[in-house]
């Protein structure tokens, strides 16, 4: 396992939350309590599942409910990710999650209903910049402001406990099979490869989903949305 990964799961070991936040910002670009969220869940599964480390081969599947800032903790924690095909993404819009091992035995945490303001920064300066946030209107010292207080607010998320902002439940889940390598396409048009899976068929003929006007899936800030070009077909 390479040195960083080790840090993580010596982190998880002696239940540094403060050390994986910390983490979790260098790739989220700040601290906000969506994330830290995600670092609680995620060490709680990881500890729950007595996982004591992730190679990135698979062995170990995150599946997320959401694309917000819950899921860069959960990807920093359990080493779970896009890249290494061991992060699963089904657009709920749910600040959700299982962690599960390769037999489907997992631990599934979904945020309380009832939380309340249990995760509310109820300081003045804190409430008065939720407006401006909304509406995009901040200077650039405001923001600098608001991304402190974020900051302080959660390290102070990061005492309260799984169990009072999640309901956690055992699966059982049935996964995708392990990953394989794929081949590729030359698209006839612009030169570039594409995966195999991915090909518009024209004549006979495969060519790339940009070239050929295929359908796609586009995931932003709203999920995941299909758009409508064409018939994409499989080779």
């Amino acid at each position: 396992m390479n040195e960083t990964r080790t840090e993580i799961e010596k982190m998880i070991e002696k239940d540094d939350l403060t050390g994986l936040l910390h983490l979790t910002a260098l790739i989220h670009g700040h601290h906000c309590v969506g994330s830290a969220l995600g670092v609680i869940a995620g060490h709680y599964a990881m500890k729950m599942l007595g996982v004591k480390e992730n190679t990135g081969m698979e062995h170990v599947i995150a599946i997320v409910e959401t694309n917000n800032c819950f899921s860069d903790g959960i990807q920093m924690v359990t080493g779970c990710s896009f890249g290494n095909n061991s992060l699963v993404y089904k657009d709920y819009g749910k600040t959700a999650y299982s962690l599960v091992k390769r037999n489907g035995e997992g631990v599934r945490l979904s945020t309380r209903p009832d939380l309340g303001d249990l995760l509310i920064d109820n300081r003045p300066e804190a409430l008065s910049f939720i407006k401006l946030v909304n509406e995009r209107k901040v200077t650039p010292d405001e923001e600098a402001r608001i991304i402190e207080i974020n900051k302080e607010h959660c390290y102070n998320v990061l005492n309260i406990s799984a169990d009072k902002i999640f309901k956690i439940e055992k699966v059982q889940v049935d996964l995708p099979n392990y990953s394989r390598i794929l081949g590729n396409h030359v698209c006839p048009s612009c030169g570039e490869k594409f995966m195999e899976t991915k090909g518009v068929k024209k004549g006979d003929q495969y060519y790339c989903i940009s070239c050929g006007s295929g359908d796609y899936g586009q995931l932003d800030w709203s999920g995941i949305d299909i758009v409508k070009r064409g018939e994409r077909v499989s080779s």
